[in-house]
This record gives structure tokens, C-alpha cells and sequence, in this order.
């Protein structure tokens, strides 16, 4: 604790709020506790909260932002290499505070001023044991979105589990997620499955009430869909055998983006993929970008069997190919496919390395003008199916040159 007294943001804070009981609380001590790197820091202030918050803007040289609290004034300083979430509790007790806080391991305060550590919840006692404990009966009730964080920090933590009173807590504030802002869902969802135990995350979901329901639009609903959680473990080995036998693509590979896509291929065989992701994003808790690239993904749902139809995958998927294999591998590697998978992830990277190019990103041999000059018709639907048969043609290598364009073009057919 003292070193962390001695961080530049902690100093900071107590030179801006002198006298106004600056305190450190919840997730950075915690991290700091468990010799975990913490860039996202918490104060509290009794008072002069937008005041303190301009001063620090100037001391850090950091973006003041409001962050528009209900029953405390907040704010957001945003700097190089950290951000800083200020309360101003004005006038209420640093222990009244820590009550109002999720789990007893964010309840823990430490005093800038006299450097007292205040741990009215019996945080560091839970730190030790590595339980997840609600600080009181009401925690879930007064923000559902807490349900979501109980299984971001279960993945977050290293070695944490739950307290089975605080999951008895939890479970039935699931159904009410539909009242929280969509983004802070989408903000706790992108947590849980940017990290490489998001299956532990994804099985505290379930455990929770919240997968599959949230993605049918039914949160609180206890089915048990257990398939993508297996696939999310055999990412990971996919992951690695890409980087064996295609590693010049590995990097491209876009892990937490196949995380997604298994959660929705394997939801119950009754909903449509496709239709439950169209949902989910309207509903805002993932972007529309995000959306269209998941969706990507869902359309390769198996392994393509000979060179046209591998030709066809990478075309497809263009610059998402090496995240489409990688998911396809975790369905073998879960189905017993492994074999058959590597095979063919050797022969794709064999045909992108030779054909790549020319299979993503077809250069356009003709213009439509042209096209309707050859065919001897209007601009209009007929050019567009000539264009498209033309791309078709160059993504299965029959055609590289204009010459053999014109030559399809005059073909019958």
C-alpha cells in the first residue's frame, strides 16, 4: 500500500483534495493486493468534487469527463497510461461509501492523507481466500450489472471463485439485464471475452442465468447450453497449431471476435444463429460493426472440402480468414476433426501463399462499360451478373488476364 500512496495518480490526488479526505478505493487496490498491474484507479473525496476533478485535469494533463452519477457527483480523468474514476461523496462517511460497493474486495479504502487502510467489509480477508462475496443482501439489486461483473472478475482474478451465498444473490437479478444501459452490457461482455479464460467467464454466464438466455432475448432463463463453452477452451489450441502450420497469419487471428461466434453457433438448435446476432445487436450489446464480422464468421460453419471450395472460403471471408480457420479449428479439435482440420489449414495456407491475392481481392479486369460492350447490352442487371460470373471465374483461378475476360464474356452462358 505504501508504494501505491507513492504512484504519481495517488500523489496527484492527494495534493488536489488536501483536506477533503482523499481516499483510494476499490479495483486498484485489489489488483495492487494481488500483484496485479493497475492502470484504472478509484478515488473518493468529501466534497468539491468538480473542483478537485479540474485540478487534476491540470496536474495530469488529462481530459475531465462526467460521468453523470445519480446519488454522487462523478467524474473521469483520462491520461496517458491510466484513468481515474472521482466520487465526491459529499459529506456521507468513507465507511457509508464502501457499503454501497459489489464485492467486499472492492470495499477496501486506503487513506492518502494518513495512509490507514479502512476495510469495513472484511475485503482483505476474502482477498486471501480468493472468494467473491457481495458486501451486502442488496448488491445485485441495485445494479443488475453486477451479475455481469461477478462473472468478469471470475475470469479478471486469477485462481477466485464465488461465494455460494453472493451466486444465490446473483441469479435472480439476471432477468432484470434488460434494464441496464446496453453499453454498459456490451462494455462488461467485451471484458469477459478479451481474455484467454473467457470460457470460465462464459460458464459463470451460465451458471448465472445469463448465457444462453441474454443472447435470446430471455435473460434469467436457466437453460444450459454447454457446447460453446467447449469450443472457447479449443480456441486456444487452435490458436497455437495456427501458429505452426500458418504462422505468417497468425497475428490476424482475432480471438475474442471467434469467442463471439461460437456463443451464438451453439445456442439451442431451435434458434437461428444469425437471427438471435441481428437481435443481440439491436438490442446494443455488441456494435453493428462487430455484428457484421461475427456474422462473417457463422457463414463457414464447416470445413470446406476441395480447392473451389476453399478458394471460395477465402474469398468470402477476405481479411477475417485467418479468424474464420482458427474458429473452424476449435469445432474439429471439439467434434474429433483435429486431423482432417490441420490437413486442410495446410492447404489453405499453401493456397494463400500461391493465389492469395488474386482469391481476396480480385483486381478488376473489366469495367461495366466495357462488359456491356462485349455482351452488346444496356447498363443494368444483365452487366452486373457478368461482372459477378467474371469474379467468380478469377477467385477459382480459370481466369488472370483481360484477355481470358473478354473470352468468358463471349462464352454462351
Amino acid at each position: 500500500m505504501a508504494l501505491l500512496r507513492h504512484h504519481p495518480v495517488a500523489q496527484a490526488l492527494r495534493g488536489c483534495a488536501a483536506g477533503l479526505e482523499p481516499h483510494l478505493v476499490g479495483g486498484v487496490l485489489r489488483d495492487r493486493l494481488l500483484g496485479l498491474p493497475a492502470v484504472d484507479f478509484d478515488g473518493v473525496v468529501a466534497g468539491e468534487g468538480s473542483a478537485v476533478a479540474d485540478r487534476l485535469a491540470s496536474a495530469l494533463r488529462a481530459t475531465k469527463v462526467g460521468l453523470g452519477g445519480q446519488r454522487f457527483a462523478a467524474y473521469r480523468l483520462v491520461g496517458r497510461g491510466f484513468t481515474l474514476d472521482l466520487w465526491d461523496r459529499e459529506g456521507g462517511s468513507i465507511e457509508a461509501d464502501l457499503a454501497r460497493r459489489d464485492f467486499t474486495v472492492n470495499a477496501i479504502a486506503l487513506d492518502l492523507e494518513t495512509g490507514a487502510v479502512r476495510d469495513p467489509q472484511g475485503g482483505l480477508g476474502d482477498l486471501g481466500r480468493r472468494v467473491l462475496r457481495a458486501v451486502g443482501p442488496d448488491a445485485f439489486r441495485g445494479d443488475p450489472l453486477r451479475v455481469l461483473r461477478l462473472a468478469r472478475l471470475l475470469v479478471q482474478l486469477p485462481g477466485f471463485a464465488a461465494d455460494p451465498a453472493t451466486l444465490q444473490l446473483a441469479r435472480p437479478e439476471a432477468s432484470r439485464l434488460a434494464e441496464v444501459a446496453a453499453e454498459r452490457v456490451r462494455e462488461e461482455l467485451r471484458r469477459l471475452f478479451a481474455g484467454d479464460d473467457a470460457h470460465r467467464g462464459l460458464l459463470a454466464l451460465e451458471a448465472l442465468h445469463v448465457y444462453p438466455g441474454l443472447w435470446l432475448g430471455r435473460p434469467g432463463d436457466p437453460s444450459i447450453h454447454a457446447g460453446a463453452i467447449e469450443e472457447l477452451e479449443r480456441l486456444a489450441e487452435a490458436a497455437l497449431e495456427m501458429r505452426r502450420l500458418a504462422v505468417r497469419w497468425a497475428e490476424a487471428v482475432d480471438l475474442p471476435l471467434a469467442r463471439w461466434a461460437s456463443t451464438f453457433a451453439e445456442l439451442a438448435p431451435a434458434a437461428e444463429p444469425s437471427a438471435a446476432l441481428r437481435r443481440f445487436a439491436a438490442a446494443g450489446y455488441v456494435s453493428r460493426s462487430a455484428a457484421d464480422r461475427i456474422a462473417g464468421l457463422l457463414l463457414a460453419a464447416e470445413i470446406p472440402r476441395g480447392e473451389m471450395a476453399s478458394r471460395h472460403f477465402l474469398h468470402d471471408s477476405a481479411e477475417l480468414w485467418p479468424t474464420a480457420a482458427v474458429w473452424l479449428g476449435s469445432r474439429a479439435l471439439r467434434r474429433g476433426g483435429g486431423e482432417e482440420w490441420r490437413r486442410w489449414l495446410r492447404s489453405l495456407a499453401a493456397l494463400v501463399e500461391a493465389d492469395g491475392p488474386a482469391i481476396l481481392r480480385p483486381p478488376a479486369l473489366l469495367r461495366g462499360e466495357e462488359v456491356a460492350a462485349i455482351l452488346g447490352v444496356a447498363p443494368g442487371p444483365e452487366v452486373g451478373r457478368a461482372l459477378a460470373r467474371l469474379r467468380r471465374a478469377q477467385v477459382e483461378g480459370t481466369v488472370r488476364s483481360r484477355e481470358a475476360a473478354v473470352a468468358l464474356l463471349r462464352q454462351p452462358g
